[in-house]
């Protein structure tokens, strides 16, 4: 349980460091392409490389998946931050947490990981999650039907819900199939390299002039962004790889520390459904684990 508690709180912080970019007027995707770099020398400060060899780790299965999903990260932050731009954070929001749907099946009805028989009450609170997540994250002054005005701003939120989903659904597999436990600390340091690369390739063909501030940016959010992958890899062992248990209790807890944070830090305003969203997802916790909360886990 105590890697699923630093995961939710490395998560909210990420929250905070990208709510801060605004303040500071540091250039976000700048910001974002150190923060993987820096991810991938914590990695190797922290884990190492586990004894491994360059070839090793070439030839490891994990590889071509940890290639892959370094690939997804940075489209799917240029699809966050775009959608943010068009169509307001509530869609991108929504669109973000809700993916936790597509691991929860895939983990219930395809890898079969579930590390208990669920009932009734699991599936309800599976439900209530994503309830819960809706209105989390709706805030004021939304306007209605913004993500009706055009195709192409349809698109933009459906891909962030199939990208993220994708990602939490192959690190879920990764971890149970594909990642030896001498290999963990290794995977997410080949995973940020690759999307700061490729963050890295996109900036210069946008020629865009760099930003001494951006190191500071990239600093503060790099350094949380790793461990939060890391620990995510550690609940999910712990949570025998039942990401349909782990991945709504985390997301519904990312909801509700992200709300108390904005309010605490920021003075946001919510609304009275955030508040109704953090009580809902609270129930929704409970259902979903409530035969570990009776057996004292």
């Amino acid at each position: 349980m105590i890697y699923l508690v630093i995961s939710i709180l490395l998560n909210v912080w990420i929250f905070i460091a990208f709510r801060s970019y605004k303040s500071l007027k540091i250039p976000t995707l700048q910001a974002v392409v150190i923060n993987y770099f820096v991810c991938a020398v914590v990695g190797l400060i922290y884990g190492g490389h586990d004894g491994l060899k360059i070839g090793e780790i070439i030839v490891a299965k994990w590889f071509p998946v940890a290639i892959f999903l370094g690939l997804i990260f940075i489209i799917t932050f240029y699809a966050i931050a775009t959608t943010t731009q068009k169509s307001g954070v509530t869609i991108a929001s929504v669109a973000s947490r809700m993916s936790l749907v597509i691991p929860v099946i895939f983990t219930l009805f395809i890898f079969d990981f579930q590390s208990k028989q669920f009932d009734i009450f699991n599936y309800i609170g599976i439900l209530l999650a994503v309830v819960a997540v809706v209105l989390g994250s709706l805030k004021p002054g939304t306007k209605k039907g913004s993500a009706g005005q055009g195709a192409q701003l349809l698109l933009l939120p459906a891909l962030i819900f199939v990208l993220q989903g994708t990602i939490d659904t192959i690190i879920n597999y990764a971890n149970s199939r594909l990642i030896p436990a001498g290999h963990m600390a290794v995977f997410p340091v080949i995973i940020f390299s690759t999307a700061g690369l490729a963050g890295l390739v996109f900036l210069l063909i946008k020629k865009e002039k760099f930003q001494v501030k951006s190191l500071f940016g990239g600093l503060y959010l790099g350094i949380p962004n790793y461990f939060s992958v890391y620990f995510i890899l550690k609940a999910l062992t712990a949570f025998s790889n039942d990401g349909a248990l782990l991945f709504p209790i985390l997301n519904t807890g990312i909801i509700v520390f992200s709300i108390l944070a904005a309010i605490i830090l920021f003075k946001e305003k919510v609304l009275k459904l955030n508040i109704l969203g953090v009580i809902i997802a609270i129930i929704s916790i409970y259902l979903v684990s409530y035969q570990e909360i009776h057996s004292g886990f």
